[in-house]
């Protein structure tokens, strides 16, 4: 009997040492996101800049969208925002947030959430999310003294550059802790820099310019322009120079041109001056966009003259319709009776 006891002592022993107990716990899958927003190389914004009077734009996006999609279907499995903010350098900003997702394999679409004029329409759809503006309403149209160009394009908003990451096939594998996803994002919308000589700058109060054959979006997941329905673009200039010879210019946005032959693109440049004239010419700049300084750089510079005249000094030497005049005092005398 006592050897039966220490046998079975010692079968039971290494058992003992052999087990751990642990808890029963439901994995979270918690996942963090790192999202790398890198805006080196925007023609006219971060390189290539032809005007360094003009000032430019700013791309801090504050808070990104993170969507999961199936592999096979267009359906979204889940969503997030992150707002994490971390500086890398001067060019690259890391976004990153955590969410809890379940193991698997996805398609992932990241964009940059609450943009003023980018809109993002069918934002759930893998196959059919787009970037767009709206067209300027008829009342903003009329306060802005702005006509519609010939071929009914519809005037739109510039875009703001929209920074857009995605992923075609991203594994999530079972994991306890934290599984990190890493992303880079990039803007979708393009800047060019337009320019074109006045003679007379002196007069001029404001101007701008209307652009057309323009696209109307961008796909999200594959970053081309749309080629149906061409717009034109409200673009609002600045008064400059160019070493020395004055210019009316600004940087604008674009979802890109269309390129048919067919869709001549246009320039309207309206200029208002300091007593109240309206001066208004159109170019056809279909040839400057194939140039090497637009194709390299993003450069339109048109090489024709803007001529603005002086004001109109009216009747007379130039004082006006109105000449006061003063003559010398005369004596009169008389009695005040008491």
């Amino acid at each position: 009997m006592k050897h039966l006891r220490l046998i079975l002592l010692l079968v039971v022993l290494p058992l003992a040492f052999a087990c751990e107990r642990r808890p029963l716990v439901s994995p979270d899958f918690k996942t963090r996101i790192d999202v790398e927003v890198t805006i080196e190389a925007i023609a006219n914004v971060t390189c290539d800049v032809y005007n360094d009077k003009i000032p430019p734009q700013k791309i801090e996006p504050e808070v990104l969208r993170v969507m999961f999609f199936g592999m096979e279907d267009d359906k979204m499995l889940g969503e997030s925002f992150i707002s994490n903010r971390a500086t890398v350098d001067s060019m690259t900003t890391v976004i990153s947030g955590s969410l809890s997702i379940l193991p698997g394999d996805y398609r992932i679409l990241i964009y940059g959430f609450g943009t003023e004029t980018s809109l993002v329409d069918s934002y759930d759809s893998w196959n059919n999310s787009k970037v767009y503006t709206n067209s300027i309403s008829e009342e903003a149209l009329k306060a802005l003294s702005l006509k519609a160009p010939a071929g009914s394009q519809a005037i739109h908003y510039q875009p703001d550059h929209m920074i857009v990451a995605r992923s075609e096939h991203e594994n999530i594998p079972w994991h306890s802790g934290s599984h990190v996803i890493h992303a880079e994002a990039k803007s979708v919308v393009e800047s060019y820099y337009l320019q074109v000589m006045v003679e007379g700058l002196e007069y001029v109060s404001s101007a701008r310019a209307v652009l057309s054959s323009m696209s109307p979006n961008v796909a999200m997941v594959t970053a081309e322009p749309g080629m149906d329905n061409p717009v034109s673009i409200y673009i609002p200039l600045e008064k400059s120079d160019d070493k020395g010879v004055p210019v009316v210019c600004n940087v604008f946005n674009t979802f890109g041109r269309i390129p048919d032959s067919s869709n001549r693109l246009e320039v309207t440049f309206d200029i208002k001056t300091v007593d109240g004239r309206t001066i208004t010419k159109e170019f056809e700049i279909s040839d400057l966009f194939l140039s090497q300084e637009c194709i390299e750089h993003h450069w339109l510079l048109v090489e024709e003259t803007i001529v603005v005249p002086p004001p109109d000094p009216g009747p007379g030497s130039g004082s006006g319709g109105f000449d006061p005049s003063v003559s010398d005092w005369e004596k009169e005398e008389h009695e005040i009776e008491m």
